[in-house]
């Protein structure tokens, strides 16, 4: 039933109480109406708290179901999940029954609460077609809509099972992209403060499942080719280094070619990025004038200062060209992850054994990596081996299925969150798969979508220094005015490298290394900071002073400044700037920032002043 014939009917039943009233009044005396009216008073109170209680009771029912049906789900009981699923579908057209019938269209006539009634019936219509539509078909597949359907087993994933997923994922992608839709056309601002509460979650949990729904959808029809179904593939696995500060997060060391052939996944080379040598003067790819005025010509020139961009296809460009001009090997994508993320996955997997080396765990494989490999191990070969052997070992381990396939999905989702997992194809067809996506990392000029603000910071040393940088950052919208938002951005780095710090070696300072500006335990960093597509940077302060005019460039249709920060050891500076956002942007502004060495991330969506919250 379409929400137009229903506010018909709630409409056409109040104008029939109405002439019920008006007929009583004519044809009885004026005391007996008071009683008559008291008295109907009395039970239409009553009926009416009853009709109300029992729509709270059905809802808080179907909230519980859906909680058991997503548990269920991840356990892979079929059965449970079903039996939550009708649970579920009971209480939500019982919900729905009670918030359309004639006593709730009275309620969407009184002042102050019908918008919180209507708002109300919105939800129980929505969550009764959700039962009906999008959670039938997962239900129906339960028993392979699953995490365990993704989960390899002795290096081969099960293709079948993944490609089967491809049609109930859709069918209820669908289905919440209408329960998004009909959510998104209600406007809770007035509702009371615990509906408008409740109303706003639901949306988010609504949205939340629909952005679910469409990865399981796209990961279905994508795995299968991605993993040799169709033939042999070969990507390539970029281990980056948060201690040297990229844009896209860290330098590109280690490099692991990993062959797909029908599901089976196996790393068959390693070299490091240093090792496929540099070109001076001569660029793999030729560069734009805003590639050459912002990164310089080493963006092109050099393999470790491929990352210097934010934008993960052209860094995988850059890349791919100069893998092939060394080793040959045509390259069908790249994946990018970093030891942070390795962390997370072995706080699923366990303890992971190092040919050759201790084993690392989740609360040591960043130090090692980043850090104590450097201080221990001289020369830069015997440092690439271990990175490399670290590489491979959580590579064998995931690939063998170990660990939790719910701890190992979530990892590999914060990862993709926090900017620590990109992936890039180099066929069309598939990289249009995850065009727009986070695990996409894209620098585009689309106007669609959020505005959003990018911070990018870049080791200028160069060292390994940043090991022991702080990083965090926070967006807020100040002002709207003329479908503009002002927004304002706090960025606070914190230099925490230990006591005696001209005691570290050289290959964490760079002391001696062609090209360091630093003295030992000193951090120079670039800084790029981007404003929204159309927008522009409008002031740079840092500790609360005047930047002066700030070097701006224009890089994919956005403006970006470029900052400069210089942080002795122990020092903390703290740099603010103000922006504007391109005209009609009035949505919620999204930050992204590089990740660094420790957990978690600045990552975040900023509430717009545009909007009565």
């Amino acid at each position: 039933m379409s929400p137009e014939i229903r506010r018909r009917r709630r409409s056409r039943g109040f104008r029939r109480l109405q002439r019920q009233v008006r007929r009583f009044r004519q044809d009885h005396p004026r005391w007996t109406i008071a009683i008559a009216v008291g008295a109907v008073a009395a039970v239409l109170l009553g009926w009416s708290l009853w009709v109300v209680l029992g729509a709270a009771r059905d809802l808080r029912q179907v909230d519980e179901q859906a909680r058991l049906m997503r548990d269920a789900l991840v356990q892979g009981d079929a059965a449970g999940a079903r039996s939550a699923l009708e649970a579920y579908q009971e209480a939500a057209d019982s919900a729905d029954d009670a918030t359309h019938g004639v006593t709730w269209s009275v309620f969407g006539a009184v002042p102050l609460l019908g918008d919180d009634a209507d708002g109300v019936a919105t939800v129980a219509s929505v969550l009764a077609d959700l039962g009906r539509d999008g959670l039938t078909p997962v239900a129906d597949a339960a028993d392979r809509v699953t995490a365990a359907s993704f989960k390899p087993v002795q290096h081969t994933f099960p293709l079948d099972t993944i490609a089967s997923l491809e049609k109930p994922a859709a069918r209820s992608e669908k289905a919440f992209d209408a329960a998004s839709g009909r959510l998104g056309e209600v406007d809770s601002t007035g509702f009371v403060g615990p509906i408008r509460t409740a109303f706003d979650s639901l949306r988010t949990l609504v949205d939340d499942a629909r952005g679910t729904l469409q990865s399981t959808y796209r990961a279905s029809r994508l795995m299968p080719r991605m993993l040799g179904q169709d033939g042999p593939r070969n990507y390539l696995m970029v281990f980056q280094n948060n201690a040297e500060s990229r844009s896209s997060g860290g330098l590109p060391g280690s490099l692991s070619l990993i062959h797909a052939r029908d599901g089976k996944v196996e790393i068959v080379e390693q070299v490091d990025m240093a090792e496929l040598g540099a070109t001076p003067g001569r660029p793999v790819l030729p560069l734009s004038a805003e590639e050459e005025k912002l990164f310089g010509d080493i963006l092109g020139t050099t393999g470790v200062d491929a990352t210097l961009t934010p934008d993960f296809p052209r860094a995988s460009a850059l890349i791919r060209a100069r893998w092939q001009q060394v080793e040959g090997q045509p390259l069908d994508g790249i994946l990018y992850v970093d030891p942070v993320v390795v962390s997370y996955l072995l706080r699923a997997t366990g303890q992971v054994p190092v040919a050759g080396y201790a084993p690392v765990s989740a609360a040591n494989v960043v130090s090692r990596v980043e850090n104590e490999i450097y201080a221990l191990t001289p020369g830069t070969a015997a440092q690439s081996d271990y990175q490399e052997a670290v590489a491979k070992a959580v590579f064998d381990v995931f690939a063998d299925g170990h660990g939790d396939a719910v701890d190992v999905i979530r990892a590999l989702v914060t990862g993709v969150e926090e900017g620590r997992v990109r992936m890039h194809f180099f066929a069309d067809d598939a990289q249009a798969e995850i065009a727009g996506t986070r695990i996409a990392g894209e620098f585009v000029d689309r106007t669609d979508g959020p505005p959003v603000v990018g911070i990018y910071v870049n080791d200028a040393g160069p060292t390994k220094m940043q090991y022991y940088l702080r990083q965090q950052a926070e967006l807020y919208s100040r002002s709207c005015s003329g479908g503009r938002q002002e927004l304002g951005v706090t960025i606070t780095f914190t230099n925490a490298t230990p006591a005696l710090a001209d005691q570290l070696p050289d290959a964490i300072t760079g002391e001696f290394f062609p090209g360091n500006r630093t003295d030992p335990g000193q951090q120079l960093l670039v800084v790029y900071l981007s404003a929204p597509v159309g927008g522009r940077v409008d002031e740079v302060l840092v500790d609360g002073q005047p930047a002066g005019d700030p070097t701006v460039a224009t890089y994919a249709g956005r403006q970006v400044a470029t900052i400069g920060v210089l942080l002795d050891p122990g020092q903390t500076q703290k740099v603010d700037v103000v922006l504007r956002t391109g005209k009609g942007q009035t949505g919620d502004a999204r930050l992204e920032m590089s990740p660094g060495a420790a957990p978690g991330s600045s990552n975040a969506t900023a509430p717009s002043a545009c909007h009565t919250r």
